[in-house]
């Protein structure tokens, strides 16, 4: 069961990251669909494990979706006809949509947008964190949200860093972090260790910051041999989808990461 989880998570993380940056990757398309197809249909009963560069999770039955200005919200109660039941204008711009704790995180290209989804079908804005435009993936835990910014691509500016904003006041989020990087994607909070983040690089590698005090994020070690773009950590192991396929790790250690496994993405 733990070797089809990992196998079912990486297939997830290939598939969203593919979604998000099709300009960037490409992938046989009968292999994306029969992928989709999988990851989609056990989704369903589970729930959604998905990278901080997707465009759609699942909570509790219910899928939510993101396209550039739209929020949609799909009911899963019966899988073989899933049923739209809402459709949410937002402002443009929308990238990512992020889960936790009742809460959605959608990172756009000039902030982060947070959703109450007590109710799944209406959910309520409650804050938003506006920063300069540029792309804008982000994860939360509850009491920080972190984001990472990439500039001089399609969504504009120049501006690449990592910004963690405080949530212990969910109706004002502000920033109190900040570190600069050098091409970032994704990142996603290790699932072994809570003190510490990884953060996508791209062609700069995958990044391990301590974030034990999020006001002064230390960047504590840098696996350069991998041009990193997204990552699931779990208690089982960390996936990390690199420019040349995913690779599966023991993130056991998050400052000593051992890699188990690649699989080449043509």
């Amino acid at each position: 069961m733990k070797k089809y989880y990992k196998t079912l998570a990486a297939a997830f993380l290939c598939v969203t990251i593919i979604a998000c940056e099709k300009e960037e990757i490409e992938m046989n398309p009968d292999q994306s669909d029969q992928s989709e197809t999988i990851i989609q249909n056990k989704s369903a009963e589970v729930g959604g494990v998905g990278g901080s560069l997707a465009q759609f999770t699942i909570v509790d039955g219910y899928l939510y979706t993101i396209d550039y200005k739209t929020l949609n919200i799909f009911d899963l109660s019966n899988p073989d006809a899933p049923a739209q039941t809402e459709s949410m204008a937002m402002s443009v711009g929308m990238e990512t949509v992020f889960h936790q704790d009742g809460m959605l995180y959608i990172g756009s290209n000039t902030g982060v947008r947070i959703l109450d989804i007590s109710d799944p079908i209406r959910p309520v804005e409650v804050s938003e964190f506006d920063h300069v435009t540029t792309c804008d993936p982000v994860v939360a835990n509850g009491e920080i949200a972190i984001a990472t910014l990439r500039g001089g691509t399609e969504c504009g500016g120049n501006l690449s860093q990592l910004d963690v904003i405080d949530l212990s006041n969910i109706h004002n989020p502000e920033l109190i972090g900040e570190f600069e990087l050098v091409n970032p994607y994704g990142l996603g909070f290790s699932a072994t260790q809570s003190n510490y983040i990884y953060v996508c690089d791209g062609y700069s590698g995958l990044k391990v910051f301590d974030i034990s005090n999020p006001s002064n994020p230390v960047l504590s070690k840098s696996y350069e041999n991998i041009e990193a773009l997204d990552v699931i950590s779990s208690q089982d192991g960390l996936i990390v989808l690199g420019r040349d396929g995913i690779h599966q790790f023991d993130g056991t250690d998050p400052l000593n990461i051992i890699e188990k496994s690649v699989i080449t993405v043509q």
